[in-house]
């Protein structure tokens, strides 16, 4: 995060998940739709919220349907370089623990994803899998 005042922040909760969902008309018609099945914007957890982002991106892999996963990542980038605290570790422990773990056995998350991140984004990624398996993964030639 630079000095300036981030530009997405837990009090901006919105202008993120519009961010995450502006690139991909399929994506905002399902997030929206997602939305709308809750009656009060209280009853709504932003994990949760951002692993409907999670189930979307996984379900477009298996599905080979990986056109504009580029412009959704780069949504993401830009979200990661002017953020807060809360906003760094609900795109983190949120979104990509989320296609980490929704992927599983089915997706090579430890390099299946290294076309679509970027730079901080793929540190933050490769962070995460550290933090859970150490970093002997990184040793496999992938």
């Amino acid at each position: 995060m630079s000095n300036l005042t981030p530009q997405y922040t837990e009090s901006n909760i919105d202008k993120i998940f519009s961010k995450l969902i502006s690139s991909d008309k399929e994506l905002k018609l399902q997030f929206e739709k997602y939305i709308s099945e809750y009656a009060d914007v209280n009853d709504r957890l932003n994990y949760n919220d951002i692993c409907e982002i999670s189930r979307y991106i996984i379900e477009k892999v298996l599905t080979g349907q990986t056109q504009t996963l580029a412009s959704i990542f780069d949504n993401v980038e830009d979200i990661l370089n002017s953020c807060d605290t809360y906003t760094d570790n609900l795109i983190v422990i949120g979104l990509f623990e989320g296609v980490q773990n929704l992927g599983g056995s089915k997706i090579d998350y430890y390099s299946g994803f290294n076309k679509w991140l970027r730079p901080k984004s793929k540190l933050k990624w490769d962070a995460l899998i550290d933090a859970w398996e150490g970093g002997d993964w990184r040793k496999i030639k992938r």
